[in-house]
């Protein structure tokens, strides 16, 4: 039986959720998240050229196809030790709004996608927000483990982006 527009009027609806969906790889020995819709397509890492005068986590550019890409090592971005071995699972993730054009990063290995109940992510830890840090968007509590959320946005510096933009690589 079709409900009437008079029960309708008594009926509650529960709203789902919302959820996040996760891209989750690993920079060391810590797990990192990225928004699914930030990534253009993981792919197995290619040949890097260096360009000079940059920071030390900018390892250079990839061609891609015809596009040259700069690549940033995510593991010396956040400072964080090498896992051992990790040659064999090492990926690149080409992803789109860090800077204007496509940026690579490189990750020790890419996890899982998730989907995560926004109400299981907490803000960033204050002593994980300060100049240096600010990509840190949140942490989400995934299980038993605590994956850490990434804005792609503010993974470069506006001085960092002002290097690669000189170098002529990332449009301004």
């Amino acid at each position: 039986m079709v409900p009437t527009v008079r029960d309708r009027k008594h009926t509650t609806t529960t709203a789902a959720p919302r959820t996040l969906q996760l891209v989750t790889f690993t920079g060391g020995v810590a797990e990192y998240g990225l928004d699914i819709a930030s990534i253009t397509e993981v792919i197995r890492p290619l040949p890097v050229t260096p360009l000079p005068h940059m920071p030390v986590f900018i390892e250079g550019v990839i061609n891609l196809r015809g596009v040259i890409i700069p690549v940033v090592d995510l593991r010396k971005r956040f400072g964080a030790r090498a896992e051992e071995d990790t040659a064999r699972s090492r990926r690149m993730l080409i992803i789109r709004g860090a800077a204007r054009g496509l940026l690579g990063l490189a990750v020790d290995g890419v996890r899982e996608v998730l989907l995560v109940p926004e109400s299981s992510i907490a803000a960033a830890p204050e002593a994980a927000t300060g100049a240096g840090a600010d990509f840190i968007a949140g942490v989400a509590k995934v299980a038993d483990r605590l994956v850490v959320l990434i804005d792609i946005s503010r993974i470069l510096s506006v001085d960092e982006r002002a290097s690669l933009t000189e170098a002529g690589d990332v449009p301004a």
